[in-house]
């Protein structure tokens, strides 16, 4: 039974809290075309094609060439970060870019506007952002949302989805392992080297595998700012009609709830391949063998139960839950604090029992999630 009451709230805060919590999912394809991953043409036919035979839109686009499936992992990985304008906005990462830039990458100005604006800034000193205001070119809910994204670009210590050792993790380049070993190297080398460097130095990832994460760093970023500056309307909107009901007597609303939680696999290998290499050296590590939508409304978490079949193995190691979980023979339960919607990737080590044979097998794990009562 869940009991909320409302007395005297300030119609400011009530304004921001609806604001920066407003659910609203971003398409796969919005995000594509966003960061001009795909062309709309190619767009129109994956979602033909996905009417005739009802697959995945990114498997479709990845299917006709449209697409590469680093940057399919790498956007799906951060799909869930673009669903309120807060959240697009704390996605901001790499490197810093004058506001001029920014609002073009965003269309929300063109070159010509652009020029006109600076050319009115060397006469007057003014900010440019409040010159292009002035003139009509933008608004000022358009300037606030990218000023408060260009504040965070450049900020190495502030988190963020779009960091490049994350990319490069959902692209399936490197580990965590491997990440958590650059930063430390990073960390303890005085030569001030990017995290990239320090990958390629220590032979984890190769040199054109950064640049593509660059690659697809860069197209995040201009998609992650359309995201935020087209929430932001949307959440305003419903903030003002919201704001309608805040009333000065106490209010009182009782609800009860249904537990619910589902998975939905957005991608998994169909099978697994073990060579004598990996039989002689006990154990095989999949990359991102396991990349889950979940959804969960529990606030004590969520139950995720792995079934075994296929393969057998004396353990399998899980690793994506910011520490490694141990799974028996016979799989197991691993509960975990997810609230909401969230996309988790999953990295295994199968250590091999002495009745493991070389050969090719179906994906040996199957998963199933229940809120945690």
């Amino acid at each position: 039974m869940v009991t909320k009451k409302y007395k005297g709230v300030e119609k400011q805060k009530l304004q921001e809290n609806i604001r920066y919590s407003l659910p609203v999912k971003r398409p796969l394809g919005r995000i594509l075309l966003d960061g001009a991953f795909i062309e709309p043409e190619a767009l129109d036919a994956a979602l033909a094609e996905q009417m005739r035979t009802n697959k995945l839109l990114g498997d479709i686009l990845v299917d006709l060439g449209a697409l590469d499936k680093a940057e399919l992992y790498a956007v799906l990985w951060i799909q869930r970060d673009f669903s309120t304008v807060k959240e697009a906005i704390m996605a901001a990462a790499g490197i810093r870019h004058l506001l001029g830039e920014l609002l073009l990458k965003a269309f929300c100005i063109t070159q010509n506007q652009l020029d006109t604006a600076l050319d009115e800034q060397k006469k007057s000193g003014e900010k440019l952002g409040e010159i292009l205001v002035r003139l009509g070119f933008l608004d000022k809910r358009q300037l606030d949302v990218t000023l408060s994204f260009q504040s965070r670009l450049g900020e190495r210590k502030i988190p963020s989805c779009l960091m490049l050792g994350e990319l490069l993790i959902s692209a399936g380049y490197i580990t965590h392992e491997q990440l958590e070993d650059g930063l430390k190297r990073q960390h303890e080398s005085e030569s001030g080297k990017k995290i990239g460097e320090v990958l390629v130095e220590a032979g984890y990832a190769k040199q054109r595998h950064i640049d593509h994460g660059l690659r697809i760093q860069e197209k995040l970023v201009a998609a992650a700012l359309i995201a935020a500056l087209s929430l932001a309307p949307i959440s305003a909107a419903i903030a003002a009609q919201s704001s309608k009901q805040v009333m000065s007597t106490q209010i009182s609303v009782t609800a009860r709830v249904l537990a619910r939680a589902s998975v939905h696999v957005l991608r998994q290998q169909a099978e697994i391949v073990v060579t004598d290499a990996d039989i002689k050296r006990g154990y095989l590590d999949v990359n991102v063998g396991s990349l889950l939508e979940i959804k969960n409304n529990s606030r004590a978490g969520v139950n995720m139960t792995f079934e075994t079949h296929g393969l057998p193995f004396k353990e399998a190691l899980v690793n994506g839950f910011g520490r490694e979980v141990a799974l028996g023979p016979n799989g197991g339960i691993i509960t975990r604090q997810i609230v909401g919607t969230s996309v988790v990737a999953l990295n295994y080590r199968f250590v091999f029992d002495e009745s493991s044979q070389a050969g090719t097998y179906a994906w040996p794990l199957s998963i199933s999630v229940n809120p945690v009562e």
